[in-house]
């Protein structure tokens, strides 16, 4: 009895002890794993937003794919071959679409949402221009997309809606002039750190705003409102550009591609491409593309040829940035609108075009080149400018973006010729297999020359 007694008393000793003393010896951040912190400070998702960002924007799928629609690049095996020929399923396109919802549209989610609860503004003025620039490229590419459903977790549900294509520009619009005013914002608590772009600095933010207002409007068809982005984005000193490293861990998306991955020998220079260069003595070709035995050779559009000029340093080369947008950009639209406005003003256009070019050839070869400027582009006039010669260049300038596409379906500059059995240049990405097959609200595609809302 004695012994059950005892028991008893050990029982309920232990019981006070662990119901009373727990907090004193039991470590409170057992379960906390230090290598995955639960909080990170708004300093360092700015640069891991903006190099995720820069890393799609510019890489194999939104880049390269596109590139071997207009034809600057020509796929001669595997998975490259059947893009040029207009074939991408659905499976191709699901990293892309993971990567850019998971990684630089989180982070400028979360970005804005810990710059309003810390009341600092110009971390969420940037976050919101790499928020719109996201939105842009994906809606180029896909049309309907969500949004205003995509961030909500658990609150909104694991399916999300999908925003039209005119609601995801409104909402571009709508980022935009709200990044231009946190930018600008004297009330702000945390000095703006972290930015691998800009190194920090505030009004080189607020002009690439303007500068994809500047280029959201025109494929809307505001030119007035283009015009106006245009007068407050770039000068000619202006880059918006993600830099890399020069090893092969720190390289940019194009390099890693063509020189460092198993798929390198997959894509090679297009026919069409060099050929353009070629006829003019284009002073950017050296650094566009490489020779063959001595020579630039083209691989025709949808063809398995390989024997055929590899990508040049410009985009193949371990440091060569990814152009996000530039003051050539910027002139090339200022071109346009002034010819296609509803009063055109054909020499505005024309000295804008010059100065695009001028502009692009000195970002390529870094050096002036007036010589052929003097011979092949500023011999145009207002008598002389045409919208094809605008785009023409355009494209020749905007190699290794999505820009061209772009132009392409707006516009159906520069012209090209469509692999022979392949059918039309696709208008747009399918959507994704996982979007497919686990939200019930992705809209059913027919086919990807089904055209988007923004380019009809």
């Amino acid at each position: 009895m004695k012994s059950l007694y005892k028991s008893k008393i050990a029982v309920m000793a232990l019981s006070v002890l662990l119901f009373t003393g727990c907090e004193k010896w039991i470590d409170t951040d057992l379960n906390t794993n230090p290598d995955v912190p639960s909080d990170v400070p708004m300093n360092l998702i700015v640069p891991s937003m903006e190099l995720s960002m820069a890393y799609q924007i510019g890489g194999i799928r939104a880049v390269k794919t596109t590139n071997i629609y207009m034809q600057f690049l020509n796929g001669v095996a595997r998975q490259s071959y059947g893009e040029s020929n207009y074939i991408l399923s659905a499976t191709d396109v699901d990293d892309l679409w993971r990567r850019m919802y998971y990684q630089p549209m989180m982070d400028a989610t979360r970005l804005i949402e810990k710059a309003g609860e810390q009341n600092s503004p110009h971390y969420a003025g940037v976050a919101k221009v790499c928020m719109a620039l996201c939105l842009g490229t994906m809606t180029n590419l896909f049309g309907d997309i969500p949004y205003s459903d995509a961030f909500t977790g658990d609150q909104g549900g694991l399916q999300p809606v999908f925003d039209t294509q005119e609601q995801i520009y409104n909402s571009i619009g709508t980022l935009l002039d709200e990044a231009i005013a946190d930018l600008g914002s004297t009330e702000n608590i945390l000095a703006l750190k972290g930015d691998i772009i800009f190194n920090n600095n505030r009004s080189s933010w607020t002009r690439a705003a303007y500068a994809l207002k500047a280029r959201y409007a025109l494929y809307r068809g505001d030119y007035a409102g283009a015009l106006s982005g245009t007068a407050s984005a770039f000068s000619p000193n202006d880059k918006f550009v993600m830099a890399f490293g020069t090893t092969d861990g720190e390289a940019g998306p194009m390099y890693q591609y063509a020189t460092v991955s198993s798929y390198k020998n997959d894509v090679k220079m297009c026919a069409t491409f060099i050929d353009k260069l070629l006829a003019v003595a284009d002073p950017r070709l050296p650094f566009y593309a490489k020779t063959i035995g001595g020579n630039y050779v083209g691989s025709p559009a949808g063809s398995e040829e390989p024997d055929a000029s590899a990508l040049g340093v410009y985009n193949n080369k371990a440091d060569a940035p990814v152009v996000l947008s530039s003051y050539a950009e910027m002139q090339f639209i200022r071109a346009e609108c002034f010819l296609s406005q509803a009063v055109p003003d054909p020499d505005a256009a024309a000295a804008a075009y010059k100065a695009a070019v001028a502009s692009s050839v000195l970002a390529v070869t870094g050096t002036a080149n007036t010589g052929w400027l003097d011979t092949n582009i500023n011999i145009e006039t207002g008598a002389t400018i045409t919208l094809e010669k605008i785009i023409e260049q355009k494209y020749m300038a905007m190699y290794s973006t999505v820009v061209p596409y772009d132009d392409y379906r707006r516009t159906g500059y520069p012209s090209l010729t469509p692999v022979a059995g392949a059918g039309q240049i696709p208008e747009r990405f399918p959507y994704p297999q996982t979007e497919i097959s686990y939200n019930t609200n992705c809209p059913v595609v027919a086919n990807t020359n089904q055209k988007l809302w923004i380019f009809d």
